[in-house]
């Protein structure tokens, strides 16, 4: 049994890991019949897909992959918190360049605000991380929680069952992180707090 948890705490923290999450809040926006999906073709959803895809997964990765390679990082789940400092910044700097593109591109402001949103939050952790080693993957799918919940807020959308959804998510996410011994409870909490408060207040306020 516990040989079976730790398997599924490994495959889901590869699922569910942060640079994959930009993308996965973009597929869940595309299919949420609102506004902001209606002004969007079809080709112009899967040129989007493609761009984030490409901007905030293949880039990051074959950088991460060039810095193991000089020796730079250790391993490539960068255990160590000191080890994460760069990796992060130069993941915060393609989200931040994929931001100012929405801008150009003239998207609803809900893209604009999910992508400022990744960026904000990777730089906190970024922040945090100097001192202590926060629960990058409990940001990340707490900034999840927090879109969905600023949605139903601001557009009064039902989305209660996708709500409960992601909690739920995040609940196996936060169990596999522990199983995995790559967290203390505090780190996870703090994590998945600060990711839904940031990314709700970034949708409240701006």
């Amino acid at each position: 049994m516990d040989k079976f948890e730790n398997h599924f705490a490994k495959i889901l923290s590869y699922i569910f890991h942060p640079v994959f999450l930009p993308l996965y809040c973009l597929l869940l926006l595309l299919n949420i019949k609102s506004y902001f999906t209606f002004e969007l073709i079809f080709k112009a959803k899967l040129l989007l897909i493609l761009f984030v895809s490409v901007s905030t997964i293949f880039f990051p990765l074959v950088m991460i992959f060039l810095m193991k390679k000089q020796g730079l990082i250790k391993s490539y789940q960068m255990n160590n918190r000191q080890e994460r400092i760069y990796p992060y910044i130069i993941v915060v700097i393609f989200y931040f360049l994929t931001y100012n593109l929405f801008r150009q591109m003239q998207l609803p402001d809900i893209f604009l605000l999910y992508m400022l949103g990744a960026t904000l939050l990777l730089l906190i952790v970024i922040i945090i991380n100097i001192w202590w080693k926060i629960s990058t993957h409990m940001v990340g799918i707490g900034g999840v929680l927090g879109l969905v919940a600023a949605l139903m807020i601001k557009l009064s959308l039902n989305l209660i069952f996708l709500f409960a959804v992601i909690i739920l998510l995040a609940g196996l996410i936060g169990f596999a992180r522990l199983k995995l011994n790559s967290h203390k409870p505090l780190e996870i909490y703090a994590g998945l707090l600060a990711g839904i408060f940031i990314m709700l207040g970034i949708f409240c306020f701006f």
